[in-house]
């Protein structure tokens, strides 16, 4: 085994462990949306959204052009994918195949359009994931992903690592560092042979109604994964202590957060190389 196939396994354990409350997280629905409105597809055209989660974007991208376009959701989680063929049932343009991110069961020039939000950055080999998407995509298409910037959530990260670090614990949190700006966005996707390549930022305002739904984002992602290595006595007194730092910020009524989200596309060139 590589360390790139036991990064891949981890990864595929660790989302098989989030799938049942992954689309509790209120930012991620919200950045899926996001991103599904900055893809622009054509009736009849064939769509891929690789690492599709639960299938947020899948099915954002399916309803578009009154549902004439044709998706593929990929995943290697098969809790995942368990819960998006649930979302997506008696939704007939959308279907979801296990497939890795670097390695996808399709021929060349398959696609029109391949997206991918908020999960190159837990790629090992992210321009050989981006390569490969290139390679599905007819020439002329796109590729399209996002990550998030600096300043994601505002404060509220900031207080959740202290809040674990008090009790000697390192919190989970994924790989943001790896695609922190624009620049860093760009240079992957010229990296993999795509052209035409626009990159932007956009701070989505996430609005937090009371602590207890930024309690619930914190529980369902790898935020609160650390928590399952407490006893339950440590974890309520963690839960308790957190809630009482951020019953302050509450304290008028809901908290608006930023999402810095990055978008950044290119396109594969008319030849067919």
């Amino acid at each position: 085994m590589t360390p790139e196939d036991g990064h891949e396994q981890r990864n595929q354990r660790q989302f098989d462990n989030l799938a049942a409350s992954y689309d509790r997280m209120g930012f991620l629905t919200l950045t899926a949306q996001f991103v599904a409105d900055q893809v622009d597809v054509q009736a009849g055209q064939d769509v891929m959204d690789v690492m599709t989660g639960t299938g947020s974007v899948a099915l954002a991208l399916a309803a578009k052009t009154s549902g004439t376009v044709r998706v593929v959701g990929t995943d290697l989680s098969d809790g995942m994918l368990g819960m998006a063929r649930t979302r997506a049932a008696g939704v007939e343009n959308v279907s979801f195949v296990q497939a890795d991110a670097t390695a996808l069961p399709f021929g060349d020039a398959s696609f029109d359009v391949v997206v991918c939000a908020s999960g190159l950055f837990f790629v090992p080999d992210m321009v050989a994931a981006l390569r490969e998407w290139r390679r599905v995509v007819r020439p002329g298409g796109a590729v399209l992903y996002s990550s998030f910037g600096p300043g994601l959530l505002g404060t509220l990260p900031g207080l959740w690592r202290g809040r674990l670090g008090a009790h000697g614990v390192t919190p989970g949190f994924p790989p943001l560092g790896r695609i922190p700006t624009l620049d860093a966005a760009r240079e992957l996707l010229v990296a993999a042979g795509l052209e035409d390549v626009t990159v932007t930022r956009t701070d989505v305002p996430y609005v937090l109604a009371d602590v207890e739904q930024r309690w619930g984002d914190i529980e369902a992602g790898l935020e609160g994964q650390p928590l399952s290595a407490l006893s339950p006595d440590s974890r309520a007194r963690v839960e308790a202590e957190h809630r009482a730092e951020l019953a302050p910020l509450f304290a008028d009524g809901a908290v608006t957060v930023p999402l810095p989200v990055i978008v950044a596309r290119g396109t594969r060139g008319q030849s067919a190389s």
